[in-house]
């Protein structure tokens, strides 16, 4: 079974290509989805992440993606 982390890495995935769409919906959707993603992560790991680097999370996927990375390699 995954790890929390892997989770939400997969479902960052899957949210980012929803908010590939052509549906603004879809794309509203995706969004609240993706907040919420950085949310949990940033409350799955208050000892690694500093509420600042979970603002910036939340307006930039590729940082998004580098401190779930960062966070994966630091628990190893």
């Amino acid at each position: 079974m995954p790890d929390k982390t892997t989770r939400i890495k997969q479902e960052a995935m899957a949210v980012y290509y929803k908010l590939q769409s052509s549906d603004p919906e879809e794309v509203k959707e995706a969004m609240g989805e993706y907040l919420q993603l950085v949310d949990r992560f940033y409350e799955d790991n208050l000892d690694y992440l500093t509420p600042e680097q979970c603002e910036s999370a939340k307006k930039d996927f590729e940082y998004f993606m580098w401190l779930i990375a960062l966070t994966t390699e630091f628990n190893r």
